[in-house]
């Protein structure tokens, strides 16, 4: 499976030069925990939420801190096409919990969160157990859902 089909388009950016309190504003009125930053309208990086908690915890005034200046300036970007369990690897070997998706010229076409990944994991569970219950070749019980359990 890959990851077009689980990606967020709907995405926050931000501009570099904005401080980190309006993006930290606006990542909570979006209920988001991360913005693309972008700059001449290309993704450059994302700024998340820990990373304004990081500024406050280190005394940083988050009006006065453009975020920029939080940008890893080495991100590592994803395509639609990219398989799930490979951008599960980047992921973990990163520590990110965020890739940028972008296409073939490079321009911002998504999001891919722990939370995509978790959906695609559980989607493609779901195929397998499926297919094998439809084919009968499964010798395993299909899982029980919290529900089942307690019958």
């Amino acid at each position: 499976m890959d990851i077009g089909s689980l990606i967020t388009r709907a995405v926050l950016t931000v501009e570099k030069q904005d401080s980190l309190l309006d993006a930290a504003v606006w990542m909570m009125e979006r209920g988001v925990g991360s913005a693309v930053v972008m700059t001449d309208g290309k993704p450059t990086g994302v700024i998340t939420d820990r990373d304004a908690l990081r500024a406050i915890a280190q005394g940083l005034n988050a009006e006065d801190v453009a975020v920029g200046q939080f940008v890893n300036r080495k991100m590592t970007q994803a395509t639609p096409d990219t398989d799930l369990l490979e951008a599960a690897r980047l992921m973990r070997e990163k520590g990110f919990r965020h890739l940028v998706v972008v296409d073939d010229a490079g321009d911002l076409v998504g999001v891919f969160s722990m939370r995509d990944l978790v959906v695609g994991l559980l989607q493609e569970r779901t195929e397998r157990f499926q297919a094998e219950d439809r084919s009968g070749s499964s010798s395993r019980p299909l899982p029980q859902t919290a529900g089942q359990a307690a019958e």
